[in-house]
């Protein structure tokens, strides 16, 4: 989208943010500096995804944490945020904008760019005069009741990668095969990774009746221990012990291994990246069923 953005500094104004649109511009006032863009008509995903990020980013830079949620549940979908406090416990930076903090230059650097197939580039730099403070943010635009609404943000650990073959929506599902400890735990974890990288909405719930489903009384119980000791220690929620992580990306499948170490005890370990995460878990026979007794992660 072509765009022209002209900064009218020391302009009196009575309120600290504001977008107004008029004779196809779309003014945004931050203080006393005044950005007025140019937009072409039709282009109204690029300018949902603009006032989103104008919006977010302010107040990033004066609002509050409540306001932050407002703005979130106007312009993602529900899944994607469910998804951005996943992101967020890995990164230790906000998903949205990809650092902790905000600044003035990064508001009015932002721009963003069509990428073709309702994905998008979001851009901005730290520093004006240093072009290794530009920031890359890949995300996917999707269509809710008539509204667009943004669906997915590419997560830092993937760089600019972006486009479907990120959501591996093309990976076939298969039920759990209970007939031996190792089918078992490999269909297990195919079923329980799917629901990280599918996004399902309410997540949550559905990892825990899986778990419920497929974890005896005693590695329910580790997994809660080691849900507690995150929170308590580092106040982060919703640390998985079955991943040893918060989150799990679909691209990571390839590198997955399930390695025996006895009949009924297995390494599972895949790569977050240069990262090698590995589980031990064992499995028993349980109420006519085989089910993971116990798990412990090898650091």
């Amino acid at each position: 989208m072509k765009q022209k953005i002209i900064f009218l500094l020391f302009l009196s104004c009575s309120s600290l943010f504001s977008a107004v649109v008029q004779n196809s511009q779309t003014v945004y006032r931050i203080g006393t500096t005044v950005i007025i863009q140019d937009t072409v008509p039709g282009q109204e995903a690029i300018r949902v995804v603009e006032d989103f990020y104008r919006s977010y980013t302010v107040n990033h830079l004066y609002g509050t944490h409540q306001d932050a949620e407002v703005i979130m549940k106007k312009y993602l979908t529900k899944r994607l945020i469910e998804k951005i406090d996943r992101v967020g416990s890995m990164t230790g930076a906000d998903p949205i904008i990809r650092a902790q903090d905000f600044n003035e230059t990064a508001f009015e650097t932002l721009n963003v760019k069509f990428m073709g197939n309702n994905w998008y580039m979001v851009n901005y730099k730290w520093n004006k005069n240093d072009e290794g403070s530009n920031t890359n943010i890949p995300l996917k635009i999707t269509l809710v009741d008539g509204r667009y609404m943004i669906d997915y943000i590419t997560p830092e650990w993937n760089g600019s990668l972006y486009g479907d073959t990120l959501l591996c929506a093309d990976i076939p599902q298969q039920p759990i095969d209970n007939s031996s400890p190792e089918s078992t735990l490999e269909t297990f974890y195919a079923t329980y990774t799917s629901l990280y990288y599918s996004m399902t909405e309410g997540l949550l719930a559905r990892l825990e009746a899986l778990r419920t489903a497929y974890l005896t009384p005693n590695a329910l119980g580790q997994f809660e221990e080691a849900v507690n000791e995150y929170k308590l220690l580092d106040g982060l929620l919703n640390y998985d012990l079955l991943i040893d992580s918060f989150d799990f990306d679909c691209l990571w499948l390839p590198s997955m291994t399930y390695i025996p170490l006895n009949e009924n005890t297995f390494q599972i370990s895949y790569k977050q990246g240069k990262l090698v995460t590995a589980i031990v878990v064992t499995l028993i026979a349980h109420d006519g069923e085989y089910k993971i007794e116990s798990i412990r992660t090898e650091k």
